[in-house]
């Protein structure tokens, strides 16, 4: 079972990596203010995020499956594993902690960036309203 988990948290780095680098392209193209290409970024971005979504689905399977918390924590889990297997796993939940930290960081840097975007979108409508009398 915990050869499985170790697969899974393996699969959720990756993609969080995924998840990473949509929110980079997002940032990088709001930045260049390249209009055209945000519905793709936010299509590949969605993407990205239902894959991990199903991935935290899995990993809260194999848990259950077990007769293990979902939430159980990393250091709950580690008390079981073979010492074969706790240094894999254990580099994972690294791996997973460091991924998940750059993908909240990239988060913010792309709502940072969406701001501007945002106001500029709202004073456009605002004078919209205003040319039309409403």
């Amino acid at each position: 079972m915990y050869d499985q988990l170790v697969s899974l948290l393996q699969r959720q780095v990756a993609a969080l990596d995924a998840v990473e680098s949509r929110l980079r392209a997002l940032e990088l193209l709001l930045a260049a203010d390249e209009q055209r290409f945000l519905g793709e970024a936010m299509h590949e971005l969605e993407q990205a995020s239902e894959r991990l979504a199903a991935l935290e689905l899995g990993r809260a399977l194999v848990l259950s499956s077990a007769g293990l918390s979902v939430d159980a924590a990393a250091s709950e889990l580690e008390a079981d594993i073979d010492e074969d297997t706790v240094g894999l796993f254990r580099d994972v939940v690294e791996r997973l902690r460091a991924a998940t930290a750059r993908v909240g960081d990239a988060r913010e840097r792309a709502y940072a960036a969406l701001r501007p975007g945002t106001e500029d979108l709202r004073q456009r409508l605002a004078a919209t309203e205003a040319y039309a009398g409403v």
